[in-house]
């Protein structure tokens, strides 16, 4: 095999885009050259000097905005309309996320539908928008580096029929993404970004000695290859002894074993194995301090089919498959492997992750420093700066988060969970139950209906005894609900103190985090019963209904005081 040595060449990091550009016109047609077909609609000024690739980007999503809510549609069907105003809104928020693809592999501007980390252009986010993933995928597979003009799908003019976008405007949608970062060689924190996959050799510094004379082990980047195709061992180190990304190409794509390191340490941060350039087989995520596996995930042919986290205070296992692209079915087990809890959540997905994406993301994952940011999300959701104080270049998604949804169904061997630290997610959903639930009878198991990760039904069974609770709270509704402290065989009280209702066990008191607007119980007929209580958005108790007697929805009778 032979390796290819490319000269590194240092120039000024100005990052202005299109040096010869006059105006924002032409660095808009430099980055879409179907803005000269657009040239009266164009904005006007001097050339802009942008900080990141994704200031350029959105400079051009935001002129593209621009002449599209200009345009009346008054040719438009109502329903062509709507779907204009819909696809207008999902476009603003794309360019306010500013999460683009990234042009790994071609060296030069051009769009990219897909990238490796499913990131979507513009044209393809409007289509896995509107219910057309599949298409969008289709597209990036036959050419993912193709400009609308050049389309061959024939689903495509349908639904640019229905979009209410004219074929033009798609064009003109349609963003151009810089090679993975052409100065990546010249930054103050080069050694810490991941470089171009090229074929090349490159030292760490070692001022007055001759690249001849320096050593292996001053290696910082190493790219095996023939015939500029990577072909061989891709090595890039943190410092002169301390590795952070290895891995293999073959014939320029990504396979076998691919390790990264947390930077600047000896400590493993992932694992993952690569066929043909698509994830196969299991990726596995270590903490950062204890190096103990807190992550694995199953891929085949790129697609993550299965999620398993592992919480080691508390001992559990969560194991996550996707029902759809909004749903996934949880199962939660301990350590010896027996079934605690199952149900349904709903993925939130703010920052247009993958579904699997609720860990730091670093290196290896959609988040690559050198295309997003010069900062990584920390453990404590806050940032690690990695000691560059320039420019942040992407900022950093928000991560995905998991939220109840429906029935959830927890076993009777939560009994044996005492210890479970109080903070963790497995816990949630069982604040402010209700005033009814005072016992120490244990449950066999226990069942609770969530609405957008509130409960809104509780169901304890035993063999002698069944509780039905229901509980409402006031809106705005938090994102999570928790069950610190409670335990099968406690015995729960509910209190109401000043600042409104809040849920303890035994005499330990908590800060009360939501507001109870209706609480009361029913019977195993679904019929309600005993004593119903109605709170103001103060947690104030403003109505308290007695039904005397079982009484139907429809038909209650009740005495208030």
């Amino acid at each position: 095999m032979m390796m290819k040595k490319t000269a590194i060449t240092f120039f000024a990091l100005l990052f202005l885009i299109d040096v010869s550009a006059t105006s924002l016109y032409d660095q808009l047609c430099a980055f879409n050259f179907n803005w000269k077909n657009h040239k009266t609609e164009a904005p006007e000024g001097e050339a802009c000097v942008f900080t990141s690739d994704k200031e350029y980007i959105q400079a051009h999503l935001s002129s593209v905005l621009a002449i599209l809510r200009a345009n009346p549609g008054t040719d438009l069907s109502q329903g062509q309309f709507r779907s204009r105003m819909h696809l207008i809104g999902l476009l603003d928020g794309y360019r306010l996320a500013g999460n683009f693809p990234i042009n790994y592999y071609r060296n030069e501007r051009i769009p990219v539908f897909i990238d490796e980390n499913n990131t979507h252009c513009a044209v393809g986010y409007l289509m896995q928008q509107t219910g057309h993933e599949t298409m969008a995928r289709r597209i990036s597979a036959a050419d993912n580096y193709v400009w609308v003009k050049d389309i061959l799908d024939a689903e495509v003019p349908a639904w640019q029929e229905t979009s209410g976008f004219s074929m033009d405007e798609l064009k003109l949608i349609q963003g151009a993404y810089d090679s993975y970062m052409m100065d990546a060689l010249i930054l103050p924190n080069r050694y810490e970004v991941p470089q171009k996959p090229e074929c090349m050799t490159a030292y760490f510094e070692e001022p007055g000695v001759a690249p001849e004379k320096r050593t292996k082990w001053k290696v910082w980047l190493n790219g095996e290859g023939e015939n500029g195709v990577l072909h061989g061992r891709w090595e890039q180190n943190f410092s002169e002894t301390l590795p952070w990304i290895t891995g293999h190409y073959t014939h320029g794509k990504r396979s076998g074993k691919w390790e990264e390191y947390y930077q600047g340490t000896t400590q493993l941060c992932r694992t993952e194995f690569w066929d043909n350039d698509k994830l196969n087989g299991i990726r596995t995520r270590f903490d950062r301090h204890s190096g103990q596996i807190i992550e694995e995930i199953l891929f085949k042919d790129g697609y993550a089919v299965t999620k398993t986290n592992y919480e080691s205070r508390s001992e559990l296992k969560y194991v996550r498959t996707p029902i759809d692209s909004t749903l996934v079915w949880t199962d939660i087990y301990n350590v010896q492997g027996e079934l605690l809890a199952s149900g349904k959540e709903k993925i939130h997905n703010p920052g247009n992750l993958q579904w699997f994406q609720n860990i730091e993301l670093t290196a290896l994952n959609s988040f690559s420093l050198s295309s997003q940011s010069m900062n990584v999300v920390g453990n404590n959701g806050g940032n690690d700066d990695l000691g560059y104080q320039g420019v942040d270049l992407y900022a950093a998604p928000p991560l995905v988060e998991y939220k109840k949804e429906g029935e959830w169904i927890y076993h009777n061997k939560l009994r044996s969970f005492a210890y479970i630290n109080p903070r963790n997610d497995f816990q949630n959903g069982f604040y402010g139950v209700s005033h009814e639930l005072n016992t120490a009878k244990e449950y066999d198991s226990i069942r609770v209906d969530y609405v957008n990760n509130q409960i809104r039904h509780f169901y304890g069974y035993s063999t002698t005894d069944f509780v039905h609770l229901f509980v409402e709270f006031h809106d705005p509704k938090p994102s999570v609900l928790t069950m610190d402290n409670l335990q099968f065989g406690d015995q729960i009280q509910f209190q109401i103190q000043s600042g409104g209702p809040q849920f303890g066990r035994g005499y330990r008191h908590f800060e009360p985090l939501l507001v109870i607007k209706t609480t009361g119980k029913y019977n195993e007929c679904d019929q309600k019963i005993g004593e119903w209580k109605h709170y103001d958005e103060k947690g104030i108790l403003y109505k308290l209904e007695t039904f005397l007697v079982p009484r139907d929805e429809e038909k209650e009778e009740t005495v208030s005081r």
